[in-house]
């Protein structure tokens, strides 16, 4: 805890369920301070990120909290056609349950919603923030198991590239990229979320979210992809469900 208690943390919280739970986790382990910094882009989920976001935030007591827009990823999503994309003409994928750990289907899903350079420019952005809180810098994502085969910015990997690429680009900070789920299934995270209590019903996972409950719970379509990687982490976990599901 002593080297923590050295350290900063930067969370990329988009609101979902892994960063949620990366966010908690940082929490706990009592770095010097915690920012986070959230990227809206033009995403179909954007109807509920920031209010989302804002919440987790706060309810994290968290030191800064940072809304980049980045509308020229906004642009290239829309160009090459994402169906994550505002406007696009494109559905988003439809997975069964049983598709989920099929290798060729989720590889079609993730292109369909692949959203150009994301993370690449996701962490070259919070090291360039890193030199605003100088020294030592953890920059914390949430890449995890399920994600990172079929999404190659999600690996352990990506991460050892870029944590190397950074030393090279930062002049007043030290950064080092992690992810504490990066090993970890959905029910696995789950499992993490409860012992950390991180209000999951605050959180949102859905690629195509329907607002807002009366009690400012985002509403998912139970339906696309994210949302069955969702609902199986708390099946397989035995955890109740907390999130509100439009259907």
């Amino acid at each position: 805890m002593k080297k923590m208690a050295q350290k900063s943390a930067i969370i990329l919280l988009s609101g979902g369920l892994d960063s949620t739970v990366c966010l908690w986790w940082a929490k706990n382990q009592q770095y010097k301070r915690v920012d986070c910094i959230t990227f809206e882009y033009g995403s179909k989920e954007e109807s509920v990120l920031v209010q989302t976001t804002k919440k987790l935030g706060s309810l994290a007591k968290v030191n800064n909290h940072e809304f980049i827009h980045l509308e020229f990823l906004a642009d290239f999503s829309r160009r090459i056609d994402s169906s994550l994309a505002q406007g696009s003409k494109k559905e988003l994928p439809r997975l069964t349950p049983d598709d989920l750990d099929d290798l060729s289907s989720g590889l079609e899903s993730a292109r369909s919603v692949w959203i150009p350079g994301r993370n690449l420019l996701f962490l070259s952005i919070a090291s360039a923030y890193s030199e605003i809180i100088g020294n030592d810098v953890d920059i914390i994502t949430g890449f995890n198991l399920e994600e990172g085969t079929t999404f190659p910015d999600n690996t352990q990997e990506f991460i050892d590239d870029f944590t190397r690429t950074a030393s090279r680009g930062i002049l007043n900070a030290k950064v080092s990229v992690i992810s504490p789920v990066a090993g970890m299934r959905k029910n696995e995270i789950v499992e993490l979320g409860v012992k950390l209590n991180v209000p999951f019903e605050f959180s949102s996972s859905c690629y195509n979210p329907k607002g807002f409950d009366q009690k400012n719970k985002p509403i998912h379509c139970g339906i696309c992809e994210s949302c069955l990687r969702r609902k199986r982490g708390f099946k397989e976990s035995s955890i109740r469900d907390p999130t509100v599901y439009d259907e």
